[in-house]
C-alpha cells in the first residue's frame, strides 16, 4: 500500500528547496502513536532577507514559504489529515522565527504534509511497518564554486533537523539520490535506531553532496 498525493504546495520540502535561494533552518520532530495519528512540533527561522523577497512588487500574496499564520491556514485547507493546533513567530533581530504544532490523522496525512506532491515524500506499508523515504536534495552534479562559497556564507549557521518517535523501535538511514548508501559523512550527524531516530546538518553541508541526499525512516 502507498500514499502519494498530487495536486497541493509541498510544505517542509518546500522549506528545504528555498533554501537554495535564502537563509533558512529547518528543526521537525514528527511523533507517531501507536494508531497512526501524531504530532509535528515545527520550527523554522527565515532570516529578514529571505522574508523580503517575497514581499517584492507582485510577490506579496505569494511568498516562497508559508511565513504566517494565515499562510499555514490556506495551505492546510487544502490537506485532508492535518489540523494547525497552535502557531507562534517572533523576530530576535536577525530570523524571523515561527513554531508551529500540528496534528494528523493518519500516516497519509503526514506525508501530505511532508511533500503533497508525491514525488519527494513517499510512504509505505508492509506486514505492519511503515517505510518513508524522503529526498533532501536531489543533487545537480558540481555546482559552481563562486556560488557554492556565496551560498555557504549566507547560509552560515542554519541547520537542519528532523527526528521521528516511534511506538517502537525504528530506523533511519541516508543514500544518495541513487539509492546508494552515504556511509560515514562527517558534515552529518544520525541517531539511526531506536525509539527516536534523528538526523541532523548545517544546511550548507546539505549541497556540498553531487549525488544528493535521501532519508528512509522505518517503524511500526
Amino acid at each position: 500500500m502507498k500514499y502519494r498525493k498530487q495536486g497541493y504546495a509541498s510544505l517542509i520540502i518546500g522549506l528545504l528547496i528555498v533554501i537554495l535561494s535564502s537563509c533558512i533552518g529547518v528543526t521537525a520532530d514528527i511523533t507517531v502513536s501507536s494508531n497512526g495519528s501524531g504530532t509535528i512540533e515545527l520550527e523554522y527561522r527565515l532570516s529578514r532577507l529571505a522574508e523580503s523577497l517575497g514581499k517584492l512588487d507582485g510577490n506579496e500574496r505569494w511568498p516562497t514559504v508559508p511565513i504566517g499564520k494565515a499562510d499555514f491556514e490556506r495551505s492546510l485547507a487544502r490537506l485532508p489529515g492535518i489540523k494547525l493546533r497552535s502557531f507562534s513567530t517572533k523576530n530576535d533581530g536577525q530570523d524571523l522565527v515561527n513554531t508551529v504544532k500540528l496534528e494528523f490523522s493518519d500516516p497519509a496525512g503526514l506525508v501530505r504534509f511532508l511533500d503533497a506532491t508525491g514525488q519527494r515524500a513517499v510512504l509505505s506499508q508492509e506486514n505492519g511497518k511503515y517505510r518513508l523515504s524522503l529526498t533532501l536534495f536531489s543533487g545537480s552534479g558540481q555546482i559552481d564554486p563562486d556560488l557554492m562559497a556565496l551560498f555557504t556564507a549566507v547560509s552560515q549557521g542554519y541547520s537542519l533537523r528532523l527526528t521521528l518517535t516511534a511506538p517502537r523501535e525504528g530506523t533511519l538511514s541516508v543514500y544518495d539520490s541513487t539509492g546508494n548508501p552515504l556511509g560515514n559523512v562527517s558534515a552529518i550527524t544520525i541517531v539511526p535506531k531506536g525509539k527516536t531516530v534523528s538526523f541532523k546538518s548545517l544546511i550548507s553541508d546539505i549541497f556540498t553532496l553531487s549525488n544528493g541526499a535521501k532519508l528512509e525512516l522505518t517503524w511500526e
